[in-house]
């Protein structure tokens, strides 16, 4: 770890023996007198789990082309039920008793044929418009259909990373901060006009119809750890840091990546950090840091334990 903490400040304790931990950085040990003031503060972490994911771009689309669809095919799929039964009966009359003319009989073979041919296309159409999954819903009825004409919202996801077999777990952000959760229908079956990578459809809760979506694609395992909170940071040449309790009155830097933020409402709010690296169940100081570094890059006068 690079470190840029000289000099420290006179006389204060900093622990030579190696840290326990590899992303461990210098230590101190303040006197009692210092602690009692309140100017430093500890608060101990919580774990948390998070997900390894991808961003992605997501938007509400408008349900209506797809119940269209689907009534077009119950439409499609009746007639072909009224013209295969009017067949049926026309063929058994033809060969029973011939009281129905051969004409008869190839006017109803083409009504099958025609009602065949329609019903196959809206087939093919939902397949090539909506994709495997959500065209076979539309064809069938599918749960996923219900779940749209109930007023769920229908979610089209593009992401341009590497190229996922299905659709994984997924979150999306609201414009207001708001987190939802989105359940996977399937692929898509074309990608939004304007856009690269790979598509998929969701499902999700009720939303206004082409709002857009920060879409957070799970694709790894889940990993635990501690989400460090930006008021405990301290900063040193464009990375942070932060002081954790790791003995009586003794505080010990750590090095905090920023490369998974947490938000709220917006802002980053934090930075999560895995388990492994910080010391367990972490009492971190959320008050007072700045005291603390100023301490060790020998800004202000060091304060000793005794």
């Amino acid at each position: 770890m690079k470190r840029y903490f000289s000099p420290f400040a006179a006389g204060l304790l900093l622990l030579a023996a190696s840290p326990a931990h590899a992303q461990a950085g210098p230590s101190l040990t303040l006197h009692v007198a210092t602690l009692k003031s309140g100017l430093v503060k500890t608060t101990t972490l919580p774990l948390a789990t998070e997900h390894p994911g991808v961003t992605a771009y997501g938007v509400v689309i408008d349900p209506s082309p797809i119940i269209a669809l689907r009534g077009r095919i119950i439409t499609a799929q009746a007639s072909l039920t009224l013209a295969a039964a009017s067949l049926t009966r026309t063929r058994n009359l033809y060969r029973s008793s011939g009281n129905v003319s051969e004409a008869s009989l190839q006017k109803a073979e083409a009504r099958a044929l025609v009602a065949r041919a329609r019903l196959a296309a809206l087939q093919a159409e939902a397949k090539s418009g909506f994709g495997p999954a959500l065209g076979a819903a539309i064809t069938t009825g599918g749960a996923m259909l219900h779940a749209i004409e109930a007023a769920r919202s229908l979610v089209s996801v593009v992401q341009a990373g590497v190229q996922l077999p299905t659709p994984p777990r997924a979150e999306a952000r609201t414009l207001d901060g708001s987190l939802v959760t989105l359940r996977p229908i399937g692929p898509a079956g074309r990608i939004p006009q304007g856009l690269l990578g790979q598509a998929f459809f969701y499902v999700g809760p009720t939303l206004a119809i082409d709002s857009p979506l920060a879409v957070t694609l799970e694709t790894g395992k889940a990993i635990t750890g501690y989400d460090v909170p930006t008021d405990a940071l301290v900063w040193h040449a464009d990375e942070a840091f932060a002081f954790v309790l790791t003995g009586p009155h003794r505080f010990t830097m750590y090095a905090i990546p920023t490369t998974n933020p947490s938000r709220h409402a917006g802002k980053v709010a934090g930075y999560f950090v895995p388990k492994a690296d910080l010391p367990g169940t972490p009492a971190i100081v959320t008050s007072g840091a700045g005291l603390l570094n100023s301490i060790l890059t020998g800004t202000a006068d060091a304060a000793h334990y005794d």
